[in-house]
């Protein structure tokens, strides 16, 4: 008998225990903890959300105003000048105001229909339409090496009595005699015979002895 009264109390306190395991899991404490742990769950979804879109808006705004300074988005407009031969200028050579760049060569093509031995050669900058205002027809393009052994770039000299050159106008170009390599070793080879020379005529200058002052 004592035996059965054991088993049937432990059958009771097992009963016991469920049911309030059913009441705690259904409580309003227990159900808020829920919620705030999905609450935990979903701010970090929302901060990564947020760095990212401002992420990518500062890389947007560095971006555009990088291709802002470079002068792509800027107005341009294009004028030409020949040349006897192209020397070594490409498309994409820099376009230089006073030494200051200002645009870019855009076409670098064969002159049409021109029997003028110094207008062989047909050269389009495409300039920024800021300075339009300042390359006026009495100005002069060149061409330009960057150093001895650099690129080719075409540099404009400013006129300022001359109107502004209109968009498609010419600009008349004036040769630049520049130091080419051979220049420089020629220059080089003159500097070294010289020293030579100087050198070789102070070892040839007979040395005067110098009487002794003999006192009266």
């Amino acid at each position: 008998m004592s035996g059965n009264a054991t088993n049937q109390e432990l059958e009771v306190l097992r009963i016991v225990f469920e049911l309030q395991n059913v009441i705690l899991s259904s409580s309003p404490e227990n159900e808020g903890s829920t919620r705030m742990a999905d609450i935990t769950i979903r701010i970090p979804d929302k901060a990564v959300k947020a760095v990212g879109i401002l992420l990518g808006a500062v890389f947007l705004l560095w971006g555009f105003s990088h291709v802002w300074a470079s002068g792509v988005l800027r107005p341009k407009y294009q004028i030409q000048m020949f040349v006897p031969e192209s020397a070594g200028v490409r498309v994409g050579a820099p376009v230089r105001l006073d030494g200051l760049p200002v645009g870019r060569v855009s076409v670098v093509s064969l002159a049409g229909n021109s029997a003028d031995s110094n207008r062989r050669i047909e050269v389009v900058l495409r300039i920024e339409k800021r300075f339009e205002d300042l390359i006026r027809n009495d100005s002069a393009a060149s061409l330009v090496t960057e150093g001895l052994l650099g690129d080719r770039y075409v540099n404009i000299h400013r006129g300022f009595s001359g109107s502004p050159i209109p968009p498609g106008g010419e600009i008349r170009v004036v040769p630049v005699k520049e130091m080419t390599l051979t220049d420089f070793i020629g220059m080089l080879g003159k500097a070294g015979n010289c020293h030579n020379e100087e050198k070789d005529s102070a070892q040839q200058s007979p040395i005067i002895p110098q009487k002794a002052h003999q006192p009266q």
